[in-house]
């Protein structure tokens, strides 16, 4: 197990210089959009991720970008990101789905969705961008069930079809997160609704820390293997009772980070490792943090 504690011990120089010579090679510092201020213009969210040596930045569809934001207003900010020598490298698309969800037994609800999945698509061809990480159909809302888990599946299946040629077309892939929503929980359940599709268009986009309350995450990648495209990096601390477990700085938890590039570098994945980690007042440096947290697990690959 892999923890800060023995990272400091090897010493800062040594692992920057050793994620330097390797890691950095193959993998490429981005960062989620999340860690900064609700309200921080682009400009400075992107001249500021550059200055901590992140070369990429995830933004969101529904937060940092609305539905009705005028392109014109979504191809200045791709600009200003390759100004500041950012690439956005995915398109978060959760919030225009609430309302609208893909699984939803309200066929106008569904139309609804995939016309907002339509325009997430356009808008990342205004960005420069080439993945849009799609949160699944959720089956409910805490206690509360509202849609079945086969019914999820069809719907979802069957929406998500519709958006593939526009994906195609725009040579954006679509790429569904495993998240804490009841649905795809399994690396067996994620690969088998990937490979439905038979398209290099709809593929995947991993969650590191998201697995750990029920399963290993180097076993999801090496099952997953090259239908990763974009990896989000997060660490969990598990508990020693029965109780879920919490997120904790990167290095702070139990995922086994040696195994988890190990498994990243056998399934040949190259590409964006992505921290999102939410925004915290009280730490200011936290971007810098992350920054040197992400270089040391990048030394180990």
């Amino acid at each position: 197990m892999i923890h800060r504690r023995d990272f400091l011990a090897a010493g800062a120089a040594g692992l920057a210089a050793g994620a330097a010579a390797s890691g950095s090679a193959r993998f490429t510092k981005s960062i989620a959009s999340v860690i900064f201020p609700r309200g921080m213009p682009a400009a400075e969210r992107f001249r500021q991720a550059r200055n901590a040596g992140f070369e990429g930045i995830e933004i969101r569809f529904g937060g940092d970008l609305e539905l009705d934001t005028p392109p014109d207003e979504v191809k200045r900010m791709g600009e200003t990101a390759r100004k500041a020598g950012v690439a956005i490298v995915s398109l978060w698309t959760s919030e225009p789905f609430s309302a609208n969800p893909l699984n939803s037994p309200d066929p106008d609800k569904r139309a609804r969705g995939v016309e907002a999945l339509r325009r997430g698509i356009r808008f990342a061809t205004y960005l420069d961008c080439g993945a849009m990480l799609l949160v699944p159909g959720r089956l409910g809302s805490g206690a509360k069930f509202q849609v079945g888990y086969e019914d999820t599946w069809k719907r979802f299946t069957t929406e998500l079809r519709k958006a593939i040629p526009d994906a195609e077309h725009a040579k954006v892939i679509l790429t569904p997160e495993n998240v804490w929503n009841k649905f795809l929980v399994s690396p067996l359940e994620m690969r088998a609704f990937v490979d439905q599709f038979q398209s290099p268009w709809l593929q995947t986009h991993f969650d590191i820390g998201n697995v750990m309350q029920f399963g290993y995450p180097q076993d999801w990648i090496l099952t997953l293997g090259q239908r990763i495209k974009r990896v989000h990096v997060k660490d969990y601390k598990l508990s020693d009772r029965a109780e879920q477990g919490r997120f904790v700085d990167l290095l702070e938890g139990d995922v086994d980070w040696k195994e988890v590039m190990a498994a990243l570098v056998k399934v040949g994945y190259r590409g964006y490792m992505t921290p999102e980690i939410g925004n915290e007042r009280r730490e200011p440096d936290k971007l810098m943090q992350v920054s040197k947290a992400l270089d040391r697990i990048l030394s180990l690959a």
